[in-house]
């Protein structure tokens, strides 16, 4: 069964491209411009449907990194290895707000 469809796969193809060879040369041109349209369509809709997903697995990776990133920059501001005292303060989103910020500042 299976050595049956190649064999009449392959011989459809032979005939096919021995029509293509006694064709004008401007027949062929047109067959060959046909057949390059419709192989760009095809390679087109290909990407269209799996691009959708690259999109979404770079997009779901762009915000793991940036969480990743944001943690990091917190955790290094709320454990800071070096011997000076760390400000006060609280986050609000991904912005630290040190407490001394809302003292008014001496004026010398």
């Amino acid at each position: 069964m299976v050595h049956e469809v190649l064999a009449a796969t392959g011989l459809a193809i032979c005939v096919a491209l021995a029509i293509h060879m006694a064709l004008p040369y401007r027949a062929q041109a047109r067959v060959d411009a046909l057949l390059h349209r419709m192989a760009t369509a095809l390679r087109r809709q290909l990407d269209r449907l799996t691009g959708w997903r690259r999109r979404q697995r770079q997009t779901r990776n762009a915000a793991l990194e940036a969480e990743r990133v944001i943690r990091r920059a917190r955790e290094a501001a709320l454990h800071d290895d070096r011997d000076r005292r760390r400000a006060e303060g609280e986050w609000d989103g991904n912005v630290y707000r040190p407490k001394n910020f809302e003292k008014p500042k001496k004026p010398h």
